[in-house]
């Protein structure tokens, strides 16, 4: 008897070791998802400033916004939506273009190149490209595809 309970004992701890350790997987799995939804997005401001598009970009923006409020690129989104021109919208990119970079790495999300342009100051000029296009988003049709793979 003293066996059969101590296996019945080990089966359940097995299993709830074996459950908690799948949640865990599943959560993990969750927020790369939504990490992917939001580059996803973050990527549409980005192709939009690249095309000196600013009533798209701040759409964009406020996309990020409405479908995370409290996510990892809310607030530097919210200065693009914010900006009244471009100049302004790609000063904020800056910001939302570095939290995207860590979101991507942080959640290991796959698909996304890290792009830099060397005409932006302070080595500031990184964005995620869902290809390989040098599309540049700092300066648009002024230098357009100034840039590449960041080494």
């Amino acid at each position: 008897m003293k066996n059969i309970l101590k296996s019945f004992l080990s089966i359940a701890i097995a299993s709830l070791a074996t459950n908690g350790l799948m949640a865990q997987e599943t959560k993990a799995a969750d927020h790369a998802a939504h990490a992917g939804h939001s580059l996803k997005a973050y990527v549409a401001v980005a192709d939009s400033l690249y095309k000196d598009d600013l009533g798209k970009a701040k759409k964009a923006a406020t996309g990020i916004i409405e479908v995370d409020a409290n996510g990892a690129l809310a607030k530097s989104a919210k200065s693009v939506a914010d900006a009244k021109d471009i100049a302004a919208a790609r000063e904020a990119f800056k910001t939302l273009s570095a939290d995207a970079v860590k979101l991507a790495k942080m959640h290991k999300v796959d698909g996304y190149t890290v792009m830099a342009c060397p005409m932006v100051k302070d080595g500031k000029g990184v964005w995620l490209s869902a290809d390989s296009k040098v599309n540049n988003p700092y300066f648009g049709a002024k230098m357009a595809h100034c840039g590449g793979p960041k080494k």
